[in-house]
């Protein structure tokens, strides 16, 4: 069915006014309302807090006058422990850029979509400086109680850019604070200095209203305020609204009329392609000592610790004096000194150049040296102990230089450096991520609002390869969350990590791969892989390496095995011949043993034949003489006749 308005059928073509899509329905009355308002009441609120981000200036500069010689000359004091503890607080507070997380439904698409994304964000991150801006932000923080950055685009380059701002600049609403995504809740102002010429040329409209301001004298510095609530944008100058809008980074909703078959037409709300789900000012706030309550947080380090730094400085300008009334304490007889020669004499002692003593009594006595008691070592402890205070208040005291101290781990990592590094990182480390993550979210909805047209990235990944991404608004059709890896800035000593790695590996505890991953060795997987081949079989790491010197080196070996073999095949040859020989020699030996044996042997029977034949002849021998005796004896005896 047909529209009818009013009872009436709605004409063809245009109907009602023109109106833009971000056109504003707010007059430029009530527009300068509400500066004027917001101005008034912030007022009193800027005076205050200005004062004290003077101070902490002040004293980050070392050009407070409190009892220092030096200050009162214009010079910065010395001992100036706050100025360390920020240029050593900064450093150690960011340790590279944030890495983004992306993810999306799970999906190919989604899975795709996310890469891609993400290595847009890395790619941005890199160029516009993130590390960079954040380390500022970090600074005017310390400084101002609050940082911000803004994020724009750039009709030149076509891009997104990012700009850290000076808080002192802005103006806010009382009602507002920043909320723990780094957003502040109220309408703020800008303050944005230019030349009467710049001006003209982004708001041409009002040329004539900025000549009159100016008297025709464009090269004159003149100050406009940008007014930002989350629905909309202003500028005004003087009492002038110079341009008005609604809130440009977002995708509104638009009314689309169709068709269906029958002819009849029908309108309907084509609903907005956004990463947020409304829209947002384009800044992002840094705060860590807040309650919830305005734009900067309630305190800040440099001003807690401004009383440790007077102590500092008042302890310091004790010692000294003493130490320089205990060097010139001199009493100067008044018959060879006026003031003015007496004067002249103490600066000549104190420059350690030559004394002329002025006519008048001797020398010996126009002068006398007085004994000056030495300063107490309370003092010295009084003045480190206030050092220490306020260092560790900082979480910088194992971050300074300082003699070596023994109480260090078996992995070489310094229990205090460990500790004051996790509390910079515990507390403005958790900051910077929220910071981080609300800069990366700011990103992803520009994508959404203004890549009409792909963009290209290129980034350093993994392996050391470049990955590559094209992104445009229109491949941005599924819902994108964006968060920052845990720790992924928190700061790292990485000679402390590189000794810890190597310890856990000598215990085995470690692979090779992680090894040379934690101590960032370039491309860490081929190394640990030729690593392990190398370890496990050398021939074969040679061979795909080094073919020609490992065909070389078979060679070698192959030469080498023939030399050993004949080597070895000379040894067995002679090894036989020793053993033939020995053979022969130990034979001839029982030949000699046997012919020796068998000689011993005949001479044995020899001597017993000749032993035998003797004992022989001498029992024939004694048995003759036993005849010849028993012959003799019974020739001897007389011979007698038998009788009957």
């Amino acid at each position: 069915m047909n529209k009818i308005l009013g009872g009436l059928p709605a004409p063809e073509g245009v109907f009602g006014q023109f109106k833009d899509e971000l056109e504003l329905s707010l007059s430029d009355e009530e527009l300068l309302r509400l500066k004027d308002k917001i101005e008034k009441e912030y007022a009193g609120d800027e005076a205050k807090i200005k004062l004290r981000q003077q101070a902490n200036l002040t004293y980050y500069l070392g050009k407070q006058k409190g009892g220092s010689p030096e200050a009162m000359n214009g010079q910065s004091i010395s001992d100036n422990i706050i100025f360390e503890a920020v240029e050593t607080f900064v450093p150690a507070s960011l340790a590279k850029n944030p890495e983004p997380v992306v993810f999306s439904d799970d999906t190919p698409e989604g899975d795709a979509l996310s890469t891609q994304v993400k290595t847009m964000l890395q790619y941005h991150a890199e160029i516009l400086g993130m590390r960079a801006n954040l380390n500022l932000m970090v600074r005017k923080w310390l400084m101002d109680f609050s940082a911000v950055i803004k994020h724009g685009w750039d009709t030149e380059i076509q891009d997104i850019t990012d700009d850290v701002r000076d808080v002192k600049n802005f103006i806010f609403d009382r009602n507002g604070y920043v909320d723990v995504y780094g957003a502040y809740t109220g309408t703020l102002g800008e303050r944005i200095k230019s030349t009467a010429q710049e001006l003209i040329d982004l708001f041409p409209k009002h040329e004539d209203y900025i000549r009159i301001m100016v008297d025709n004298k464009l090269g004159t510095e003149v100050i406009r305020t940008e007014w930002w609530s989350d629905k909309f944008t202003f500028t005004s100058f003087k009492e002038k609204i110079l341009d008005k809008s609604k809130n440009p980074n977002y995708n509104y909703d638009k009314k689309v009329k169709s068709t269906d078959i029958d002819g009849n037409e029908s309108e309907e709300t084509e609903k907005g392609n956004n990463h947020f789900g409304r829209p947002k000012k384009p800044y992002t706030f840094m705060s860590v000592f807040s309650f919830g309550e305005g734009a900067h947080d309630v305190t800040g380090l440099v001003e807690q610790n401004i009383p440790n730094q007077v102590r500092v400085s008042k302890r310091t300008a004790q010692i000294d004096f003493n130490l320089s009334a205990r060097n010139n304490s001199v009493a100067l007889s008044e018959n060879n000194f006026n003031q003015e020669t007496g004067k002249q004499f103490m600066r000549g002692l104190a420059s350690g150049n030559g004394l002329l003593v002025p006519q008048g009594g001797p020398i010996e006595e126009s002068m006398q040296v007085l004994e000056m008691p030495g300063v107490d070592s309370s003092y010295f402890d009084d003045l480190e102990n206030q050092k220490t205070a306020l260092r560790m208040s900082f979480g910088t005291e194992g971050l300074t230089a300082s003699p070596p101290d023994k109480n260090e781990l078996a992995t070489g990592i310094i229990a205090n450096e460990q500790h004051d590094g996790s509390r910079i990182g515990g507390g403005v480390g958790d900051a910077l991520e929220r910071v981080a993550k609300a800069i990366f979210n700011q990103h992803v909805q520009f994508y959404y609002v203004y890549y009409d047209v792909p963009h290209e990235a290129k980034i350093m990944g993994q392996m050391q390869a470049v990955q590559y991404s094209q992104l445009s608004s229109a491949q941005m059709n599924k819902g994108l969350v964006v968060t920052v890896s845990p720790d992924s800035m928190k700061p790292r000593d990485e000679i402390s990590e590189m000794n810890q790695a190597m310890s856990l590996f000598e215990a085995k505890a470690l692979d090779p791969k992680t090894l040379l991953t934690r101590v960032h060795f370039p491309d860490p997987q081929d190394t640990a892989e030729q690593t392990v081949l190398w370890l496990t079989s050398p021939e074969t790491y040679m061979q795909l390496n080094f073919p020609e010197v490992a065909a070389k080196v078979q060679q070698m070996q192959q030469q080498m095995m023939q030399q050993e073999q004949q080597a070895q095949q000379q040894q067995m040859q002679s090894q036989a011949q020793g053993e033939q020989q020995n053979q022969q020699l130990q034979g001839q030996a029982a030949q000699q043993q046997m012919q020796v044996k068998g000689q011993q042997a005949q001479q044995d029977m020899q001597i017993k034949q000749q032993t035998h034949e003797q004992k022989l002849k001498q029992a024939e021998e004694s048995h003759k003489a036993k005849l010849e005796a028993q012959k003799k004896s019974e020739a001897n005896k007389p011979k007698t006749t038998n009788k009957k």
